[in-house]
């Protein structure tokens, strides 16, 4: 089968790392490799659409041993069966979700099948295209894993308890107009809360139409004070920037309550004492212990209850989905099938995607 395979080697990673540009030519390429062999607790899945995310062509520049297969937010339908699965999926299914690409060959979305556990995935609606069903990958899922597993709010489709409160806690999400933003948004006002996160200008319509109460302009230089001053008790908040001043931000809307930030990159020391920062990243939800830049790089634990909170998810969330309750963000369509990858992937590069998710139709 075809597949996005990584090829740089560690010197020339580190190199990437180091210098912030590519050494050594592309260091990806599709290449013919063997079609994934599946456990009796997997299915197969030939791939429709695959999403985009920043996180992969990180994997390609700098983090992927060679030979890993790329790309994680997948669609398509079912092509085998595990025996253990059998109950769940059949053949011809309509599945999605996320895969951990970038590490080994043959789990990256970026190919025409790949492999995956059968309660780690979740079934496509009849009336939610392939398009759409692609992007409920790594955005969402670190959505759920900052609000619902590491910072307790209660899990979308489930009872709400906090909604009979008079008044809303706030929450505060950086960069709402980002995938990641607008899954959080839309998992905390399921969860009950009041939604204050910062866009652009020409962003504010669509945070709001995704359930912000409050949108507050990034570039104003004393956004944390406006911010402070209608919402002084906010204790929570993720960053889903994790760049430049967005940390200091977010520190200066939490230091009335010293509360917790969570974070998608690795972030500085808080700015003021008593502020939490804690860094996530999506793939401890696949329960198994990693490391990246190996055999130099860090390392991450197998975290299982990481593990059961994406199966709890994908198992509620095709009712969110049809029911309207969780909506994919804008497509941004990249034509060109499979080169559409990496021409979709140089524009995230280059920071030229904003409001929507960049999805390839295979």
């Amino acid at each position: 089968m075809k597949a996005l395979v990584s090829k740089p080697h560690l010197l020339s990673r580190v190199a990437t790392l180091a210098l912030g540009k590519t050494i050594g030519g592309p260091a990806a390429e599709f290449t013919d490799v063997p079609e994934p062999t599946i456990s009796p607790n997997e299915i197969l899945v030939k791939v429709r659409a695959v999403a985009l995310n920043p996180t992969d062509h990180m994997h390609i520049d700098v983090i992927s041993p060679p030979g890993s297969t790329i790309g994680c937010d997948y669609a398509g339908e079912v092509a085998k069966v595990g025996g253990n699965a059998v109950k769940a999926w059949s053949v011809g299914d309509r599945v999605a979700g996320v895969v951990h690409g970038g590490l080994v060959p043959g789990r990256g979305a970026f190919a025409e099948y790949l492999k995956i556990d059968s309660d780690l995935a979740w079934k496509v609606p009849d009336d939610v295209d392939d398009a759409a069903a692609a992007t409920f990958g790594v955005s969402a899922a670190t959505a759920m894993l900052a609000l619902n597993c590491r910072l307790g709010l209660p899990y979308p489709g489930e009872e709400q308890d906090i909604r009979r409160q008079q008044t809303a806690p706030a929450i505060f999400i950086y960069a709402g107009s980002t995938a990641a933003g607008l899954f959080t948004i839309q998992t905390a006002k399921l969860a009950g809360y009041t939604v204050v996160t910062t866009a652009s200008p020409h962003s504010t319509d669509l945070v709001k139409s995704y359930g912000a109460d409050a949108v507050f302009d990034y570039h104003d230089p004393d956004v944390a004070t406006a911010i402070t001053k209608q919402y002084p008790d906010i204790s929570i908040a993720v960053d889903c920037f994790s760049k430049g001043k967005s940390f200091g931000i977010s520190d200066e809307v939490l230091k009335n309550s010293k509360g917790k930030l969570i974070t998608l990159l690795q972030p500085p020391k808080p700015k003021y004492p008593g502020v939490e920062h804690e860094l996530i990243l999506a793939y401890t939800l696949f329960g198994h212990a990693f490391q990246w830049l190996p055999p130099v790089g860090p390392k991450w634990p197998a975290l299982p209850d990481d593990r059961k909170a994406l199966a709890r998810f994908y198992a509620t969330l095709p009712q969110l989905v049809g029911s309207k309750k969780l909506r994919a963000p804008p497509v941004l369509l990249e034509e060109g099938g499979w080169n559409g990858i990496l021409t979709g992937l140089d524009k995230l590069r280059a920071g030229k995607v904003s409001g929507g998710k960049i999805v390839v139709k295979l």
